[in-house]
């Protein structure tokens, strides 16, 4: 039997799964944790985009 790892509950979609690796709650709490850390990378991303569009901005309107 092949497993495929991916979803965080052990079920790897393909029908009758065996057994679960993790327990619900332990699935929807890390599924949030990426969650929230996929938008916190993101608005640092975005937050380091703007602070540089103002100084790019900055130094034309100083040209």
């Amino acid at each position: 039997m092949i497993y495929s790892v991916g979803i965080m509950s052990g079920d790897n979609l393909l029908g009758e799964q065996p057994m679960n690796f993790y327990s619900t709650e332990m699935s929807e709490t890390k599924i949030k944790l990426v969650h929230h850390y996929l938008r916190f990378i993101y608005q640092s991303n975005s937050t380091t985009d703007l602070d540089r569009k103002h100084k790019e901005w900055g130094q034309d309107i100083a040209s």
